[in-house]
């Protein structure tokens, strides 16, 4: 492998590892407190990330080896590895996580270190996966999206991590929230009363 697929799969350990050390020991009624309705709780912001990675590798281990006889030919031709952060494209869709909703939510939490567990559980296999394959392939193994466009798996790669990070700025977000923790206790004790 290059410098580029280990930089990005570095980049989401670092992501995910300077989040979860910010989280701590949350207690469940911060971490699975939803603020409005229809409005994500941290735990469900962060089982998204996992899904999200684990649709996504999936989907890539399905295609490598039907792009493989295409794109062999290809790889000593440069590619394209870097790509902006498509969630800060004006007009880019947020509100398509529903495709993709969180396995563990209120009605079916987990805790915060479950959540680290299963997360660098994902990231791992990302690991695997990009280790097993030639990087100068799957900088030509395309794979289309709908709405970001036509990207090879090293571009897909770093998406991952723009998607990572969005997430995690939403936690981080509510973390800087002084009232945050304060409102989720208060909902917590009041629904033990109820």
């Amino acid at each position: 492998m290059s410098a580029c697929v280990p930089g990005y799969l570095d980049l989401l350990d670092e992501q995910r590892e300077s989040l979860f050390a910010e989280l701590g020991d949350m207690p469940d009624a911060v971490l699975w407190y939803r603020p409005g309705p229809k409005v994500w709780s941290i735990g469900e912001h962060l089982d998204h990330t996992r899904v999200i990675n684990v649709c996504t590798r999936r989907i890539m281990m399905a295609w490598v080896p039907l792009a493989w006889p295409f794109s062999r030919p290809f790889r000593r031709r440069a590619f394209e590895a870097e790509i902006d952060d498509v969630y800060k494209r004006p007009r880019f869709p947020m509100n398509v996580g529903w495709i993709w909703p969180p396995k563990y939510k209120p009605s079916r939490p987990v805790g915060v270190g479950f959540l680290h567990d299963a997360l660098r559980g994902e990231h791992d296999a990302f690991r695997r996966f990009y280790g097993r394959h030639d990087e100068r392939l799957l900088g030509h193994v395309v794979l289309p999206d709908p709405v970001i466009g036509a990207l090879n798996l090293v571009q897909w790669l770093r998406v991952q991590g723009y998607h990572d990070a969005h997430h995690f700025g939403r936690v981080r977000a509510r973390l800087v929230d002084p009232a945050y923790a304060e409102r989720a206790m208060g909902a917590a004790e009041g629904a033990g009363r109820g």
